[in-house]
């Protein structure tokens, strides 16, 4: 008998309204006639429970944020990037929600969002991400990117009740890169990271973001080691592309930015990246311009003007495309 047929029927009967069912903590509160609360503690209690020792590695905000996205109550497309890119990079939290997942198998049909497996690189599993790096602005920012020409917008500062971690309002990503993906020759590997149901209402709602194409991006520079991995992502019409890279030069007097390209000509900036310190590494996220599908390449550049017209030096590029 697993640890779920332990649990108490309440917390058994919640885990399978919002997992099952699709409900929200909200809907939930409605049907078993208690509080919105009352739901929310039921069910990460029930999960605490579950994979006990794999809990204990993690911060209550963690376990707290691990919880929601495995629930589906997330409210939005950024904070569920932004958790999913952790489990890849952060073994205690992936381990835990793994642990979950297996448990939860034993309610039948639960659609769980998607669980990214670990990072292999060996290079990297020495020394993890431990906070997100930021790349991108607002969400409303980015509705309206900017042009070529105009300036690429600064990142806000990081505001959040998840420790500050988490950009109010925005995409932030914390990934690092996986070789086995660069070993595909810069073509898109589409698969499905989301879940899909109808709820009482008619209305679809999603477990998760859909990552519609993995795309490598080089350096022009045959001797460059510079590598890097592109991810495109959909949800509720919005697309959005995170980045991650390693062997990159740091920083000093110039920033690194990301454009679309179809030419010098035709190029739009779409965010300025965070510093890259003395670990080489780069890692962010934002949300891509209505325009995206126009463009064939997407680009990371050093940039030395806060109002560049056109890409500066091409530092890695790769072949763009929107899947759908």
């Amino acid at each position: 008998m697993g640890r779920l047929d332990e649990l108490p029927p309440d917390q058994r009967a919640t885990l399978s309204l919002l997992l099952r069912q699709r409900k929200t903590y909200a809907e939930v509160a409605v049907l078993l006639g208690i509080a919105e609360t009352a739901v929310h503690d039921r069910a990460h209690a029930a999960l605490a429970v579950l994979a006990p020792r794999q809990a204990r590695e993690l911060t209550p905000d963690r376990r707290e944020e691990i919880a929601d996205y495995l629930l589906g109550q997330q409210p939005g497309i950024a904070e569920r990037l932004r958790t999913r890119t952790h489990l890849g990079s952060a073994e205690p939290a992936r381990a835990w929600a793994q642990a979950l997942a297996d448990e939860l198998a034993a309610l039948g049909p639960a659609e769980l969002p998607d669980i990214p497996p670990a990072t292999t690189t060996p290079a990297l599993a020495t020394t993890p991400t431990t906070q997100a790096p930021r790349i991108g602005e607002s969400i409303a920012d980015l509705s309206a990117a900017p042009r070529s020409g105009s300036p690429i917008a600064s990142t806000q500062p990081p505001s959040s009740r998840l420790g500050g971690a988490l950009l109010l309002g925005a995409i932030v990503i914390a990934v690092v890169v996986a070789v086995v993906l660069l070993a595909n020759n810069g073509g898109s590997h589409p698969k499905s990271s989301a879940k899909s149901s109808t709820t009482s209402t008619g209305t679809s709602k999603t477990a998760g973001p859909t990552v519609s194409a993995q795309l490598p991006i080089k350096s022009p520079d045959s001797k460059s080691r510079s590598i890097g991995v592109v991810e495109v992502l959909a949800e509720n019409g919005k697309r959005a592309f995170y980045i991650a890279a390693e062997h990159l030069p740091p920083s000093k007097h110039f920033f690194y930015a990301v454009w679309l390209y179809n030419s010098h000509t035709s190029a739009e900036a779409v965010s300025k990246a965070p510093n890259v310190g003395s670990d080489h590494k780069l890692a962010g996220g934002a949300l891509l311009p209505s325009d995206a599908g126009s463009f064939r390449e997407i680009l990371l550049t050093r940039e030395t003007s806060a109002h560049p017209t056109k890409p500066g030096h091409v530092v890695l590029r790769g072949p763009f495309k929107l899947q759908g």
